[in-house]
């Protein structure tokens, strides 16, 4: 990512927010100490040799390792030297394998690319090289990118309204877009007219159904007439106005969906309605590779996210259950009425590791309008890169239930 990117994540306090630091979170990439190059070895000991005639002792010439053959009663012959194999196969390292032990030194840093380090270096080109949040998020960025096995399809799903579940879909997709650079789609799959595209800042008089309608669809230019465009490049596809709607959104149409975007798209998303035995959450639940479960942080919401884990482990979707990410979200200022610790814990005891997340309350979020993906906070972009990434380890294993 370039600083311009960086910009969008970390706005005008770019230079002063260190998210490692807050949270006193290293990044496991961050190797140990740099070893002291001052005491390293070039080249591995062997036995002493008689120094050569032409460089006598005392001339300021290091006496040579020299791999010079010795033949019985007859000492040293200086000018006749082994082959190299003959030299392996004595245990004499060759020049080659001493020079694999050379440690390098003066290596540039890679300059950074935001915050303070970076105005000294535009300044002064002393480079501090990038600093351990920037290191941790290029880490993520790096993860995001992972090369996608066919169309991924993502279901974001939860069990209660209010919890933030269109809103994510929202921030995932523009943080995927952004990263990625390849074409992110995110569709409305609520039976009861959801208002994605609204949340996303693109209302359409185009929706689902008019998709649907046609059955010529053979290019990404004929696809983009019933999709709208954010300004993080996320593609959405509109639900029907509840008003002139004539049915639920149902499995079917999730099939005719996916069958005609997924040629075109590497990532799509389905933000799905408040209930899991509706046609339409079915229908996306059997195509999905991951799903995301939306909770609040409160003690309702914690138990509608374990409810929705053990549904999906009793009804037959136990890889689902095993790879979901769940995402505690704050939909009000201030410390929640649960303990955020022990919450966090006992989620990871059923789910992988690093598949929790811990959103916090923007006031952009919170506002209800469109969401404007460079007006969100820079701790909550972190969250959400965090949950991109943990999606990203399956991106690699294609589709699979």
């Amino acid at each position: 990512m370039n600083s311009d990117n960086d910009q969008q994540f970390y706005g005008d306090d770019a230079a002063h927010h260190d998210l490692i630091t807050a949270r006193e979170r290293v990044p496991a990439t961050l190797g140990a100490a740099a070893v002291d190059l001052e005491h390293t070895q070039v080249f591995p000991q062997v036995a002493a040799a008689v120094p050569h005639q032409s460089r006598p002792a005392g001339t300021g010439y290091p006496p040579s390792a020299s791999n010079t053959v010795e033949r019985q009663g007859q000492g040293r012959l200086p000018g006749l030297q082994m082959a190299p194999e003959a030299a392996n196969e004595l245990g004499v390292p060759t020049a080659s394998d001493s020079l694999s032990t050379v440690a390098p030194r003066g290596i540039a840093k890679t300059p950074p690319r935001r915050g303070w380090r970076r105005a000294l270096y535009a300044a002064t080109r002393v480079n501090l090289g990038p600093s351990r949040d920037e290191l941790y998020q290029r880490d993520l960025f790096a993860s995001i990118r992972r090369n996608v096995v066919g169309s991924y399809q993502i279901g974001v799903i939860g069990l209660k309204g209010g919890a933030g579940k269109t809103a994510l879909t929202v921030t995932l997709g523009s943080l995927l877009a952004q990263v990625r650079g390849d074409r992110i789609l995110a569709v409305d799959a609520d039976p009861d007219c959801g208002n994605l595209a609204d949340r996303a800042g693109q209302p359409s008089e185009v929706g689902v159904s008019n998709l649907l309608a046609d059955k010529n669809i053979n290019s990404s230019n004929a696809l983009r007439a019933y999709t709208r465009t954010t300004d993080a490049n996320l593609e959405v596809i509109a639900s029907d106005r509840y008003s002139v709607a004539r049915r639920d959104f149902n499995a079917d149409d999730w099939t005719g969906v996916v069958q005609a975007v997924s040629p075109f798209y590497n990532l799509v998303l389905a933000d799905c309605g408040t209930g899991l035995f509706d046609s339409s959450s079915l229908g996306v639940l059997s195509t999905v590779s991951d799903v995301v479960v939306v909770a609040t942080a409160s003690i309702d919401g914690a138990k509608q996210a374990a409810t929705t884990l053990d549904w999906l482990r009793l009804n037959g979707y136990e890889g689902l259950a095993s790879r979901a990410c769940v995402v505690i979200t704050h939909v009000t200022p201030g410390r929640p009425t649960i303990d955020m610790k022990d919450l966090i814990a006992q989620f990871e005891r059923h789910i992988l590791p690093g598949r929790v997340i811990d959103l916090p309350w923007d006031k952009h979020i919170a506002a209800g309008t469109g969401i404007a993906f460079d007006q969100l906070g820079a701790t909550y972009k972190r969250r959400v890169a965090e949950l991109a990434a943990a999606l990203s380890v399956d991106f690699g294993a294609g589709q699979r239930h």
